[in-house]
C-alpha cells in the first residue's frame, strides 16, 4: 500500500541519519514508524524479511552502531557455502573411494557454476536492460553485492581446496595407502635374501650389521635435480672385486634420495644418514623419480663394475613402522587444520563485506528498493539465479497496482458566478447593480 511504501522510505531515511539527536533525526521517530508498520499494515513475506534483516530490523534501528550491525544472514550463508565448496574440492582429491570423490567434485563444480551463472545473468541484465542508468544504479549495487562476492569466494575456495588436496594426496596419503598394501619384512640380510623375493616389500627392518656405503654411490642429474643412490650392504662397505658379494651374485638393495649428494656420488646424505641407529627402509613411493633412480643405479654399476638385477629403492630410516604412522598423522592433522581454516577467513571477509554494504546503504549509494523490471527474455533466469531481486520487484509491483486511483478534479469545468442584480427604489424605477 501507499502507507507501507512511505513507512519503508521513512525507515530508510532514519537509518541513514546521524545517531545524534541534534542532527534532526530522532530514534523515537524510527520506533514510531516501525510500530505503525507492524500494527497498521499487513507485511508480505518479502517485506518482513527486509525488516528482520540485520540492516532493517527494529533492533538495528535502535542500535545502529552496535558491533553486531555488520552481520547479516547473507554473510553467514556465504560463509557456509565457501566452507562447503572447500570441503567438497578437498574431498574430490583425498577420498579414496572414486565414486564418492567424483560426487564431491560434481557438487563443488555445481555450486561454483551456479554463482557464475548468477553473475552472468547480472551482466546480461545490465547490458540488455540498460540497468546501469542512474535510476536503477542503487538497486543494482545492492542486489549484485552478494552474488559477485559469493562467486569470487567460492571460486577461490575451490582452487585452494583442490591445490591442498592434490598436494596431500601425492605427498602423504597415496604413499601411505600404497605402503599399507605392501608387506612388512624383518631381519633381512642383503647378502642372503635376493631382491627378487621382496618385490612386494613395503617396510623392511634389516638385520644387525647392515648399513649404507655412503662413499660409493651412484647419481644421475636431470632438469637441475640430482638423483642419488647408495648400496645397502652387510658390513656397510663395498669391496672391490668379488669381496663381500651377495651369495646370489647381485646387489639389489639401495638407499635413495633427491638433491642429497654430489655427482659423482661419494658423499651420500639422504634419509637418516647421520643416525647410527638407522637400520630400516621404507619403500620409495616416488614414482616420478623411480626411472631416474634406475639410471643412477646404471651409473653405479658402470663405475664399480657390479650388477644389480632386481634393484629395490628405500628411504633410509631408523624405524620404518613409526615413520609410516607419522605419515598418517601428518595427513590427518593437516587435513583437519586445512578444512577448518576457510571458515573463519570467509566469515571475516563476509562480515567486512556486509559492513561495507551497510555503509553504502547509509550513504544512499545502494538500496533494496526501486528494483527494475527484468529484461525481456531473462525472467526465468532471474527466478533461478536472482530470486530475491525478482521477489522484491514483484512485491513492489503489487503494491503499486494496489494503490487507489482517485480522479483528478476538473478545474476548467467550474462555473463562474454572475453578478447579482439588485432592484433599488430609484426615481423612475431604474435597477441598480
Amino acid at each position: 500500500s501507499v502507507s507501507t511504501h512511505l513507512v519503508f522510505r521513512g525507515l530508510h531515511e532514519c537509518r541513514t541519519c546521524s545517531p545524534r539527536l541534534s542532527s534532526g533525526c530522532s530514534g523515537g521517530v524510527c520506533l514510531a514508524l516501525a510500530m505503525i508498520l507492524k500494527q497498521n499494515n499487513n507485511l508480505s513475506k518479502d517485506e518482513d524479511e527486509h525488516m528482520e534483516d540485520s540492516f532493517y530490523s527494529f533492533r538495528r534501528l535502535l542500535m545502529s552502531h552496535s558491533v553486531w550491525a555488520p552481520f547479516s544472514s547473507h554473510a553467514v550463508a556465504t560463509t557456509f557455502q565457501v566452507e562447503v565448496v572447500f570441503l567438497l574440492s578437498y574431498g574430490a582429491f583425498t577420498i579414496v573411494h572414486v565414486p564418492i570423490a567424483v560426487i564431491c567434485g560434481i557438487f563443488a563444480i555445481g555450486m561454483v557454476a551456479y554463482w557464475f551463472c548468477a553473475v552472468v545473468v547480472l551482466i546480461l541484465s545490465i547490458v540488455r536492460g540498460k540497468l546501469h542508468k542512474r535510476m536503477h544504479r542503487r538497486a543494482m549495487i545492492f542486489y549484485s553485492w552478494w552474488p559477485i562476492l559469493t562467486f569470487v569466494l567460492c571460486s577461490l575456495s575451490a582452487v585452494l581446496g583442490c591445490s591442498l588436496g592434490h598436494h596431500m594426496w601425492y605427498t602423504t596419503e597415496q604413499p601411505y595407502y600404497e605402503l599399507d598394501s605392501l608387506q612388512p619384512y624383518r631381519d633381512i640380510n642383503p647378502a642372503i635374501v635376493p631382491g627378487k623375493q621382496l618385490q612386494d616389500a613395503g617396510l623392511v627392518d634389516f638385520s644387525d650389521g647392515v648399513d649404507v656405503d655412503r662413499a660409493k654411490g651412484g647419481c644421475f642429474v636431470n632438469a637441475g635435480h640430482t638423483y642419488c643412490v647408495a648400496p645397502i650392504l652387510f658390513t656397510g662397505e663395498l669391496y672391490a672385486g668379488l669381496g663381500n658379494t651377495p651369495s646370489f651374485g647381485t646387489y639389489d638393495y639401495f638407499a635413495v634420495g633427491v638433491d642429497c649428494c654430489n655427482c659423482p656420488n661419494q658423499d651420500f646424505r639422504c634419509g637418516d644418514w647421520k643416525n647410527p641407529l638407522a637400520q630400516g627402509g621404507i619403500r620409495s613411493m616416488d614414482h616420478r623419480s623411480r626411472p631416474f633412480y634406475s639410471l643412477a643405479v646404471s651409473d653405479w654399476e658402470a663405475t664399480y663394475v657390479k650388477e644389480a638385477r632386481h634393484p629395490l629403492f628405500f628411504d633410509w630410516v631408523q624405524n620404518p613402522h613409526f615413520q609410516k604412522a607419522v605419515m598418517w598423522h601428518t595427513f590427518s592433522s593437516t587435513s583437519l587444520l586445512g578444512c577448518l581454516a576457510p571458515f573463519p577467513a570467509a566469515f571475516l571477509l563476509t562480515v567486512l563485506a556486509a559492513n561495507a554494504l551497510r555503509i553504502l546503504v547509509q550513504g544512499s549509494v545502494a538500496s533494496p528498493l526501486d528494483v527494475p523490471q527484468p529484461p525481456k527474455g531473462l525472467e526465468k533466469a532471474w527466478k533461478v539465479f536472482l530470486p530475491q531481486m525478482l521477489g522484491q520487484y514483484e512485491e513492489e509491483r503489487e503494491q503499486l497496482m494496489a494503490m487507489p486511483i482517485t480522479a483528478a478534479p476538473d478545474y476548467g469545468a467550474m462555473a463562474v458566478p454572475k453578478p447579482a442584480v439588485v432592484k433599488s427604489a430609484l426615481p423612475g424605477g431604474a435597477a441598480g447593480v
